[in-house]
This record gives structure tokens, sequence and C-alpha cells, in this order.
């Protein structure tokens, strides 16, 4: 087979990139993984890609803790349904690429996905936060403060209260930080910036999420 030089595809070749700034990103979430923490803690990790192409990984919300009680992150995901259009999450178990820390590449692996979430057009607000590593050192990663519908820029009370404009997602972006800093006793997980997004504004009821 031949081949002739493409000049723009080879640009494309070095166009993704780790998103290194909080802001305002469109693109799709291409893995929802469930996975539960040391202490039984449940959660989904995301990886997202935004239409430019740039990436962050390990974005993890956790759910409900180990005696079953919703913790903040269920209402995040709450939110996401709802802006994607999914009443109802089932898990399924599929072989996926994930990055292996010992391999320094992706490789193929088994997990417990949500396949209704990923490779559907979604907003999210990206907040860059500092964290530990494993051995103690200052890091930074992304971390997902809130997401919108990427048609319209609805957040998801927005949704469920059928408003016919978007008023909320200008003051949301402007609470990000620049940089979340660590506190002195380790940093929080709650949301940053001047105020949480509305995800207390969303009625449960409306939205059945099942473990499967």
């Amino acid at each position: 087979m031949r081949y002739d030089l493409d000049a723009d595809a080879a640009r494309k070749a070095n166009t993704s990139s780790r998103i290194e700034e909080s802001g305002k990103y469109i693109g799709t979430f291409t893995r929802a993984e469930m996975v539960t923490s040391q202490k039984g803690t449940v959660g989904v990790e995301f990886a997202f890609e935004s239409e430019h192409k740039q990436t962050a990984d390990y974005l993890t919300i956790w759910t409900v803790n180990k005696d079953n009680q919703r913790i903040y992150g269920y209402n995040i995901l709450m939110a996401i349904m709802t802006c994607l259009g999914v009443r109802t999450l089932e898990t399924e178990k599929a072989v996926i690429n994930k990055w292996d820390s010992v391999a320094k590449q992706e490789v193929p692996t088994e997990a417990v996905i949500y396949p209704e979430l990923m490779n559907k057009r979604i907003g999210v607000l990206l907040q860059i936060e500092e964290y530990k590593n494993g051995h103690g050192d200052i890091k930074e990663k992304a971390a997902l403060f809130a997401p919108f519908q990427a048609s319209t820029e609805f957040t998801a009370s927005e949704i469920l209260d059928r408003k016919v404009s978007p008023e909320k997602l200008a003051g949301m972006v402007a609470s990000l930080q620049p940089l979340k800093k660590l506190k002195a006793s380790g940093g929080s997980s709650a949301p940053s910036g001047g105020g949480a997004p509305d995800f207390d504004e969303i009625p449960f009821n409306q939205i059945d999420w099942r473990f499967a």
C-alpha cells in the first residue's frame, strides 16, 4: 500500500493534550467506570475528551458510602444524567483501554462500565486542583465541578424546571479558581469557588439510578 504525506494528519498526531486549565469544556466521556474505594464507597470514574482533543482522566465522583448513604457526588451524577437525558443507569462488563502505571501505557482491562454515559456530547466545568500522591508529593489534576447540556448550556435544574434560557452557567464558570490549593488539613473534595452548583435543586424522584 502506498502512502503520500498528509500534513493535516501529521498535525493531528500531536493535538491531544491533557487539560491543565480550569474552565468550560464540551466533549464526551470516553470512560464511565463503576469504582469502589478501599473503604467501600461506590462511585463513577470518568475519562473525558474535549472537542479539541484535550483529555482529563480519573474524574472520580463518590456517590454512596459503605452504609448506603448518598453523598455529594450522587448529586453530580444525577446532574450528569439529566444533562444527557438518561433516566436509568445499568452496569455492563466490558474490556476497555486503561492506563497501566507499571506498563506505562494503556492496556486492555476488564471493567464494569455505564455505557449510557459514554460517547454522548456533554458540557463540563473542570476545576484544576492540587492533591498529594502516594509519595506525598503535591501534584495537579482536573476535578469534575459541574455538567451542563452541551447544545443549550442549561444546567440540570434549568432543564428540570423547563427554563427558556440558560442563566446559571456563567456564574458557575466565574466561581472556578485558576488553581484550587490544598488546605493545611490535606484539602477538601467539595467543589471550589464562590458557591456550590445547584445540584441540591434536582428532585431525585424524577430520576432512577440502579446499581446492577
